[in-house]
């Protein structure tokens, strides 16, 4: 019989074939301390209001009644010890203090009393009047510098980083959304290569055997190449493409799958 929560709750967890990583992760606690709770190691948790909360959470999501393993809390705040405080600020606040009273003092003249006395001698020394006042200045500025860092947060110190522009690089691979378009004369022969609802690879030359264009011209994209003489094209697949020689359009190049050989010149398509 589970004769506290730690226990309790260990149990019911068990039960359910459930891991402490895998409890931490649905009800958002960390899994060291749900390993606290589970030990009934309540004063290492943390505040009560966070020990209860945790306990709530774990209980809930565990099927657990909420309540009666709630009952079984400690009732009385001296049974579980307070957790430990750091004193980081008591340090501050002494250093600080020190740091104060040392000012006063050097304000005061308590640590010039040799200078007077050398005064009183000797008649006005202003070399040493001067350096004294110089180190009382240097003495405030750094108790007032080291005061106010101890105040201050630690800011974190974000190194620049150099952002180097990428440089671009051409790729090989046309976008399959994108116009491929050859250099057209303004005389002579202008094909006008369009490819629907299948791609096919297509070369073009002129007359000469010059390469205009070889390539895939994918389903939606279109080629435009033109020569003053002539144009011969090699179609891989004539019936995914439709061609427009000079303005007029001619339609399909052939059947699906066909492979086509055309030629136009100026006239017209070449026989």
């Amino acid at each position: 019989m589970q004769d506290s929560i730690g226990q309790r709750l260990r149990f019911a967890r068990e039960s359910k074939g459930l891991s402490l990583s895998e409890v931490s992760t649905k009800i958002r606690v960390r899994e060291s301390l749900l390993k606290l709770i589970e030990k009934d190691e309540f004063a290492q948790v943390g505040a009560d209001v966070y020990v209860r909360g945790h306990i709530r959470a774990m209980a809930a999501f565990l099927g657990l009644d909420v309540n009666e393993l709630m009952s079984l809390y400690p009732k009385n705040s001296d049974d579980i010890p307070d957790p430990e405080f750091p004193v980081e600020n008591i340090e501050t606040q002494s250093l600080e203090s020190t740091l104060s009273n040392t000012a006063t003092l050097e304000l005061s003249g308590r640590f010039f009393n040799p200078v007077e006395k050398f005064k009183v001698r000797s008649g006005t020394n202003w070399s040493v009047l001067m350096a004294g006042a110089l180190a009382v200045i240097t003495l405030i500025s750094i108790g007032s510098v080291i005061v106010s860092t101890i105040n201050s947060p630690t800011s974190d110190v974000v190194a620049e980083e150099t952002i180097a522009t990428p440089t671009p690089q051409v790729s090989t691979n046309k976008s399959e959304n994108e116009n491929l378009t050859a250099a057209v004369p303004t005389i002579g022969v202008d094909v006008l290569i369009q490819a629907s609802g299948a791609s096919s690879w297509v070369r073009a030359t002129d007359i000469n055997d010059v390469e205009l264009f070889e390539g895939i011209i994918r389903d939606g994209q279109e080629q435009r190449v033109g020569s003053v003489d002539g144009v011969k094209l090699l179609l891989g697949n004539a019936g995914a493409l439709n061609l427009t020689v000079n303005g007029q359009v001619l339609g399909k190049a052939g059947g699906n799958g066909e492979v086509v050989r055309v030629e136009f010149g100026p006239e017209g398509p070449v026989q």
